[in-house]
């Protein structure tokens, strides 16, 4: 899950973050260090307060291999 890149590009903080989203600052801290997989609504949640589509959370940004 990109949640940490994604927040970090924000500028947000995982208790800005978390109040948001309505979830527990401590919910973000697991679910960025993998101990933690988040329920869907969570999920929706954590995109929303984001501004992104929920699938942006577990893309990979698209590489470029140039020209």
């Amino acid at each position: 899950m990109r949640l940490r890149e994604v927040r970090e590009r924000q500028g947000l903080t995982q208790e800005r973050l978390g109040e948001l989203a309505a979830v527990d600052r401590k919910t973000i801290n697991r679910i960025e260090n993998g101990m933690y997989s988040p329920r869907l609504d969570n999920v929706f949640q954590i995109a929303d307060a984001l501004g992104i589509p929920a699938k942006e959370l577990f893309d990979t940004p698209e590489v470029s291999l140039g020209a």
